[in-house]
């Protein structure tokens, strides 16, 4: 009878020391997921944001347009933490995202204005950051260039440099009827992880 009780009071300490075992996997697992993900859009980040006005898509932008240079800047004290050249960086706008992370526009300072792309965790930690352009635009003598960059509703990017020469007489003048057009591409995706995709420049001559 003794050893009977025993082998019972066995098998109920056993049952529930798996349990007990089966409540810290469970709450291990819990505490693995990364805080970036479970924070939640903290007081200083916001206060960066609250920078930004809210843009919807399709959106274009030509970056070689005057009226970019009225844009404001980014508060640099404000903004330094979330931007690597915020002295020098005008403010365009925030976009919708398709995934679960914010996504702002800003405007560098170059010959042409260059759309930078950011992305955002909720908590401010930074996912991806590119400039979306070519970069062959800007002034020359018998030379010129349209700029723009678009992102369609689908978060399809298209970039792209329009490029027109000339030959030019001994004043640096464009001669009628030597001019030659090309464009200069990319093309991308903002995915919904939040990661920004280009491929290599494409170019395509048109006459």
């Amino acid at each position: 009878m003794k050893r009977i009780m025993l082998v019972v009071v066995m098998i109920i300490l056993g049952g529930c020391r798996k349990g007990n075992e089966g409540n810290s996997k469970i709450e291990s697992k819990k505490s693995e997921k990364p805080i970036s993900e479970t924070q939640e859009v903290n007081d200083q980040f916001q206060v960066f944001m609250d920078q930004f006005p809210k843009v919807e898509l399709p959106l274009i932008i030509n970056g070689c347009l005057d009226e970019i240079l009225e844009l404001p800047k980014l508060d640099f004290e404000i903004s330094s933490e979330y931007s690597s050249d915020a002295k020098y960086e005008h403010i365009y706008g925030i976009i919708p995202s398709n995934g679960n992370y914010i996504t702002t526009i800003t405007l560098g300072s170059a010959d042409c204005f260059i759309p930078i792309i950011t992305t955002y965790r909720l908590n401010g930690e930074r996912i991806n950051s590119k400039p979306i352009s070519i970069g062959y635009c800007g002034p020359d003598p018998c030379y010129e260039c349209i700029e723009s960059m678009t992102i369609k509703s689908d978060y399809r990017i298209y970039v792209a440099d329009t490029i027109k020469t000339y030959d030019c007489d001994k004043n640096y003048n464009a001669i009628v009827g030597t001019e030659r057009i090309k464009v200069v591409y990319k093309e991308g995706k903002l995915n919904e992880n939040g990661v920004i995709e280009l491929t290599e420049e494409i170019t395509q001559k048109i006459n």
